[in-house]
């Protein structure tokens, strides 16, 4: 019987007496280096020319999906799309590139996602509970768009930026501001927003 491989990241289940003498080969390529993979690798792309579907493999090859970190580079203008796989998994996303980015679970039927502002950085993660990617952190510091129901200030920042901030699913309050579920706030630029 041959070896079979995690469903969600792909590493190696050897069967027993299956790899005689060549077992180390097989959790070497197949599942340590994976685990590093998982944990702390990075894949590197540009979006100048278009969107980013994360690459595949059939279990125990290396592919962009399974690493941490994603970097997006390049000067495209207008905003761009990661697609990544619609399965239980962190990424720490790196927007370099010069336009708003969003990480989408697809490309086939993709979900709404979230998005990353130019030079910003957060950490995503897939929530089955809602079939979507979902912010756990991040947004950057300063007047940085956060996703669809975040804006972050630093206390007295002066807002170079006009932002609108949509009323989250739970009432919440933002400084000298209550948004309340359903309301729009929107904050001019050159306005000093001061968080209280």
């Amino acid at each position: 019987m041959p070896s079979a491989y995690t469903s969600l990241l792909g590493f190696v289940q050897p069967v027993t007496g299956e790899l005689t003498n060549t077992w180390g080969t097989a959790v070497n390529n197949q599942l340590t280096q994976l685990i590093e993979d998982s944990i702390a690798s990075t894949s590197t792309a540009s979006v100048t020319a278009g969107n980013w579907t994360l690459s595949t493999t059939a279990g125990g090859a290396q592919n962009e999906a399974r690493t941490a970190i994603l970097i997006a580079t390049g000067t495209p203008g207008t905003a761009r799309v990661v697609y990544a796989p619609k399965q239980s998994k962190t990424y720490v996303v790196i927007n370099n590139s010069d336009s708003t980015l969003s990480l989408k679970g697809g490309p086939g039927s993709p979900t709404t996602g979230i998005a990353v502002a130019a030079g910003d950085s957060v950490l995503a993660a897939w929530d089955s509970g809602v079939g979507d990617f979902v912010k756990v952190a991040g947004g950057g510091g300063g007047a940085t768009g956060g996703g669809a129901n975040q804006v972050f200030f630093e206390n007295d920042q002066t807002v170079t930026n006009s932002y609108t901030i949509p009323g989250n699913k739970n009432a919440g309050t933002f400084g000298p501001i209550t948004v309340d579920s359903g309301v729009t706030v929107t904050v001019s630029s050159g306005a000093v927003w001061t968080v209280v």
